[in-house]
């Protein structure tokens, strides 16, 4: 396996069909479009006798010499996914994966794709099955070609190679390699001969698809040559940090004056929530000198002058759980389930209140779920290069771990008023996104420092202002009214939900559905039920964090089931099977009972927990394990996780992606949490952020359901069960029914 620079190289230029087969060295390229936005693309065969343009931002190109290239838009971040949309094509294509070849570049990051919503293989598994079945067939045609012989019957595909057999003996049998048939392959008269319906292969003879084949990237982040936005290094390059106004919401009153040991201090530009720049409003500075440890030092010990809001007493974590109590017993919802009722919002309610007063048993709880930071492992950091042509500004390059090529192209061209074909982005590996890194604020400001200076700059935060300047996971108030009948089913729900809303503080008006992810469409059925949510206008920016709103309301949902079995008297699984609504569900259920049978023979002291969440359209089932409870933690010996994903790419991947999923919802969950005095974040680095050390790391087994379904989102999903399973244990444990999260509030890393 081969693969180029690991890091994805944007331009902007439109290509045209036509040249671009003739960029390709004569050999056969394929271009397509995945989809972006929600879209869902066909494959489009380029060629001489396409009319028109077309934006490439996904390839598979067949040189001449047999090489087999695909290249993709997307980030890498270590879910595996260029590893695992390259074992999709290749799969269609008929070639070995030792004879793949990956490519980060992209022709067109107009039609990149945001690398998120755990969407890569979900969204592109059909528009890439089709274009390796079309770059197939074109070689089959270039067959063909030679032959004379249009009959597709006669011809076999497998491991790179065409083979002709006449079955009259009329003409001789013959092989070609790839390489060998991509001119001609390439030429309108093979596109002629291509199938009016392109055909697929049948899952159940699929090579790679379903194959722990080895990921491409892993040789380079083990021998040291990965590529990540801190290892970026440009010829005569300055270095800057970044110092934030320690307040939210803060500005600059005034430019502080340069010190000596600083080649420059630059103020930068605030911007909103979605990335816009906010004029003649500056929150920050930067730094800059020689190397970035001076610039440390400078930054920390520089005296800067801020304006603080008046907001600033209510931007504080004691004000905005008062707020959500009252809004909670007061706000005004939108109803989110059931969707768009026939009958009146208050009709519901008497129904669900109604329902609940003939209940014969009521189960009502009030949850608590904290902001989280993304924390990511390497720090937000941006490398900008302007190119000049004279005293005009002629392009810009810019390198980061960004997961949105298209929002970074927009960012540029907002500051420098440059169109999108002199813009260059590179898209280096990512140490963690988790949807931070979808953010354009340090992309911005690294920007505004290399157009001050006018030298290739590397822009860092620091941990700190990582920290304390992040875009929160939304905290969140939820209480669940709950009514069980005398056969022990709910027969009432009335679930409200009050969290500040992502999407509106982006400019989407109305219910949002990032609050509710996780509340709605569940696999249980609930009687009478009424699900809303209540906007609540805390001051602190909030942004997607990983699973986003299914990581809350899980916990909340899963936690009153456990609540309601215990109510009903009935073991945790015993009372979900009984309320469960489809196969589908049933199914994991079932599976992640005989995967936990260790649970009946456990040792005094041990307790364990269930919850089963869907995201992303994949289910999750987890059981955990716990013993030992401490004041600051407890241990977690081992997780049993149940996951139906629709077709399993990579099996190797998935289990990754659990296991990655499970920690970081365990650690939220025992420890994570950001809290704030008078608009200052109070944890600001990893001290005060305790995370679980690889001594009390579980053990985890990973059981993916066989499925013929289209494959579903893998990357965000095992997070979203992990916290109420391990609440669940707790309370099995202990008998303390934890409502309010991280269980060990205040922990720290001891020594750290």
């Amino acid at each position: 396996m081969k693969t180029e620079t690991p890091e994805c190289r944007s331009s902007a230029g439109g290509v045209n069909r036509r040249g671009f087969l003739i960029q390709m060295a004569g050999g056969l390229s394929i271009g397509f479009l995945v989809p972006v936005g929600g879209r869902v693309l066909a494959a489009v065969p380029g060629g001489p006798a396409a009319a028109g343009d077309v934006q490439i931002n996904a390839y598979v190109r067949v040189s001449t010499d047999g090489t087999v290239t695909t290249s993709f838009g997307g980030a890498e971040m270590g879910q595996g996914s260029m590893s695992g949309l390259s074992q999709i094509l290749a799969e269609e294509l008929k070639v070995d994966w030792n004879q793949i070849r990956i490519d980060q570049s992209l022709a067109n990051p107009a039609v990149s794709y945001t690398t998120g919503g755990s969407s890569a293989v979900s969204r592109r598994f059909g528009p890439l099955r089709t274009a390796g079945a079309t770059a197939r067939e074109l070689l089959v045609a270039g067959a063909m070609l030679s032959t004379g012989d249009t009959t597709r019957a006669n011809y076999a595909v497998a491991a790179g190679r065409v083979s002709y057999a006449d079955p009259l003996g009329a003409n001789p049998a013959r092989s070609w390699g790839y390489g060998e048939l991509a001119a001609a392959a390439a030429s309108p008269a093979a596109i002629a001969l291509l199938p009016a319906t392109i055909p697929l292969t049948p899952p159940d003879q699929f090579q790679l698809i379903g194959k722990p084949v080895p990921r491409v990237d892993i040789p380079a982040k083990t021998n040291g040559s990965a590529k990540y936005g801190l290892d970026v290094f440009l010829p005569g390059m300055v270095f800057a940090v970044i110092k934030h106004c320690p307040t939210i919401g803060g500005t600059l009153a005034k430019t502080p004056l340069k010190p000596s040991a600083a080649i420059a201090v630059v103020p930068c530009l605030a911007s909103d929530s979605r990335g816009a720049m906010l004029a003649n409003t500056y929150n920050a500075v930067a730094v800059v000198a020689d190397n970035t440890w001076k610039a440390k030092n400078i930054a920390k010990s520089l005296s800067v002058s801020w304006t603080l809001p008046a907001s600033t007493a209510s931007v504080d974590s004691a004000s905005i759980a008062l707020q959500a109590q009252q809004l909670l017993a007061t706000g005004t919802p939108m109803v989110a389930e059931p969707n768009n009722p026939t009958p009146a919002v208050a009709d519901i309610e008497a129904t669900v209140g109604n329902a609940l007063l003939a209940a014969s048993k009521v189960v009502v709880s009030t949850f608590g779920l904290p902001y989280l930071a993304h924390a990511t492992l390497e720090v937000l950091n941006c490398s900008v290069k302007l190119g000049w042509s004279g005293t005009a500004l002629a392009s810009c390059e810019v390198w980061a771990p960004n997961q949105a090529a298209l929002s970074v192209v927009k960012t540029v061209t907002a500051l420098t008023g440059l169109t999108a074909d002199k813009i260059v982005v590179h898209t280096t590996f990512l140490g963690g996104g988790l949807g931070r890194k979808i953010e354009q604020d340090y992309i911005s400001q690294a920007v505004q420092v290399a157009l001050a200076v006018k030298k290739p700059v590397k822009l860092t935060w620091m941990r700190e202002e990582d920290f304390a300047h992040d875009q929160y996971r939304p905290t969140a108030l939820i209480q669940v009214k709950a009514g069980l009948d005398a056969s022990n089913l709910i027969s009432a729900w009335s679930y409200r939900n009050v969290s500040p809303s992502i999407l509106n503080q982006r400019g989407r008006a109305g219910l949002d559905s990032q609050a509710v992810e996780g509340a709605v469409k569940l696999h249980y059925a609930r009687g009478a039920n009424l699900v809303e949510w209540v906007p609540l206008p805390a001051g602190i920016p909030v942004g997607f964090w990983r699973s986003v709103g299914a990581s809350i309301n899980a916990f909340a949902v899963e936690s009153m089931i456990d609540l309601l079995a215990a109510a009903a008297g009935m073991d945790p699984f015993a009372f979900r099977r009984g309320i469960i609504t489809d196969d589908r569900a049933l199914a994991v259920l079932d599976e992640a009972d005989r995967q936990s049978a260790w649970r009946n023979s456990l040792p005094a002291g041990h307790a364990w927990g269930l919850a089963m969440a869907e995201s992303f359209g994949t289910i999750v089932c987890e059981v955990v394990e716990i013993s030992a409870p401490t004041t600051t933690s407890v241990k977690v010996n081992r997780v049993a996780c149940v996951v139906d994903c629709g077709i399993a790419i990579n099996p190797d991947s998935i289990e990754a992606q659990m296991q990655g999923g499970i920690v970081h919802g365990l650690n939220a969950a025992l420890w994570g949490e950001m809290t704030f005095v008078k608009g200052v974040a109070q944890q600001t680095n990893f001290n005060r952020s305790r995370m679980m050390r690889l001594s009390e790391m579980p053990a985890v087994t990973v059981t993916i359901m066989p499925s013929q379904n289209a494959p579903s989102g893998i990357g965000e999903p095992a997070v979203p069960p992990a916290a109420p399973a391990l609440a669940n244990a707790y309370a099995a444990l202990t008998g303390q029914r934890v409502t309010a999260l991280p269980l060990f509030k205040g922990a720290t890393m001891g020594g750290i």
